[in-house]
């Protein structure tokens, strides 16, 4: 009981609990209906978004992909592994300047794992603005081969978006006569990065790491039902990659039309 009391209280006086209920409060301080409106859907959304359930299943339909099983590795007829590069961390003082962030280390550390279970060359992709140096993809290699002792056998580092990670990601791939590859990144982003990939012609076997939704195998918590900040974190890279997979969808339709007219 004592536990759950502390949880409790953690989590409505931490942001974004606590945030929360500041602003409810501050809407009976605002005079305009209209203004009492808007902060009571800003409320809701935001509570909406603290929860981990909520958050949780957001994600549901984002992880189509299992994990892949070790026994069938073999059978997926893979002839490469292509890591695809997230976020770095800049000015990292114990490192001595810009070094890979989080979610490009959770993928290259995957990317590691599959290579030693199979064998397979590494190629990784990920660029940076022309004002980060150098970029992404180049420092996941050099860590992958000062803390994994792994060489990278090829790198794309010019890319920006998931879109540009496929399109040249592909002469690469081809210079090597790779025909299909795992392609490693976040379970939550393997539909929109396969469906980029597909596009160019490039064949995939997801390879999804960092799950976010595991089922309800453990059972109801009632600190599903508390706002959390990695609760808000995880949402909103759940309605990230949502709008990711509507602006594609938008884009095709577009270029469709494009085309039309230029026929017509």
């Amino acid at each position: 009981m004592d536990s759950m009391l502390y949880n409790i209280l953690k989590s409505l006086i931490l942001p974004p609990g606590g945030l929360i209920l500041l602003l409810l409060v501050g809407s009976f301080l605002v005079p305009s209906v209209l203004g009492r409106v808007l902060i009571f859907v800003g409320i809701v959304m935001l509570t909406l978004m603290s929860l981990p359930t909520v958050a949780r299943n957001l994600m549901v339909g984002l992880e189509p992909y299992a994990a892949l099983r070790s026994e069938a590795l073999a059978d997926a007829g893979a002839d490469g592994i292509l890591i695809l590069g997230a976020e770095r961390y800049s000015w990292a003082p114990e490192y001595g300047g810009d070094t890979v962030g989080p979610h490009s280390l959770e993928r290259l550390r995957y990317g590691a794992f599959l290579h030693r279970r199979t064998g397979l060359p590494i190629y990784i992709t990920g660029g940076g603005p022309a004002t980060e140096h150098p970029p992404v993809g180049r420092m996941m290699a050099q860590v992958l081969a000062d803390e994994y002792g792994i060489t990278a056998t090829g790198v794309e580092d010019r890319s920006l978006t998931t879109e540009q990670n496929a399109a040249l990601s592909a002469p690469m791939l081809d210079r090597d006569g790779i025909g299909r590859v795992f392609l490693v990144t976040h379970a939550s982003h393997l539909p929109r990065a396969v469906a980029a990939f597909e596009r160019v012609g490039i064949e995939v076997t997801p390879a999804p790491t960092c799950f976010a939704h595991h089922g309800d195998t453990a059972g109801p918590d009632y600190r599903d039902w508390l706002p959390a900040a990695r609760a808000f974190l995880m949402s909103y890279y759940a309605l990230h990659e949502y709008l990711g997979q509507l602006w594609y969808r938008l884009e095709a339709i577009l270029g469709r039309i494009s085309s039309a007219m230029k026929e017509a």
